[in-house]
C-alpha cells in the first residue's frame, strides 16, 4: 500500500469517525430470541419516533460469511454509512496494527541509535577536552622552558 493510499484512508477514516457520536459498548441481558426481538422492536419504534422515519426502512449491519450478523447499525439515515465505516475499520485493522508495530520498532531503533550517537559524541568531547588540557599543560611547560633560555622569548 502506498503512502498516498494510507493518507487517503486516514482522511476518510477521520470523516467516518464523525458518524459515531460518543459510542460505547452495550449488551442486553440474557433472554430468548423472542424476548430479544421484542426489545429490538421497541428500539426500532423509539428510533422511528425520535427521528420521524418512514414506516419502511432498510436495516443495516456488519456481516460475515454465511450471512452471520456481526453488528446491526440500525435503520437511521446514517446507519448504512456507520456499517460501511465499521467494515472499513475492521478490514484495515491489520494494516493499522502492522503500521503501529512498525512505528514502535522504528522509534525503538532510532532511539537506540540516537542514544548511541549522543554517547559517542559525549565521549569524543570528553576526549577532546582532555587532549586540550594536555596541550595546554605541554604549552605551559614549553613556555617555561623557553623562558629559562637566555635571550629566547616564549610565544
Amino acid at each position: 500500500m502506498t503512502d498516498e493510499k494510507r493518507l487517503e484512508f486516514a482522511t476518510q477514516a477521520r470523516q467516518l469517525l464523525a458518524l459515531f457520536n460518543e459510542p460505547f459498548w452495550g449488551a442486553t441481558r440474557e433472554q430468548t430470541d423472542e424476548m430479544h426481538l421484542a426489545d429490538y422492536c421497541e428500539t426500532l419504534a423509539k428510533g422511528r419516533a425520535d427521528l420521524g422515519l418512514a414506516e419502511e426502512t432498510a436495516m443495516h449491519a456488519v456481516m460475515g460469511p454465511s450471512d452471520i450478523v456481526y453488528a446491526f447499525t440500525g435503520n437511521t439515515p446514517n446507519a448504512g454509512d456507520r456499517a460501511k465505516a465499521l467494515v472499513g475499520f475492521i478490514n484495515t485493522m491489520p494494516f493499522l496494527l502492522d503500521a503501529l508495530e512498525e512505528l514502535i520498532d522504528l522509534k525503538r531503533t532510532y532511539s537506540a541509535r540516537v542514544t548511541e550517537l549522543i554517547t559517542h559524541n559525549s565521549e569524543q568531547l570528553m576526549e577532546n577536552c582532555a587532549q586540550r588540557d594536555v596541550i595546554r599543560q605541554q604549552q605551559a611547560k614549553i613556555d617555561w622552558l623557553l623562558k629559562q633560555i637566555p635571550g629566547v622569548e616564549a610565544a
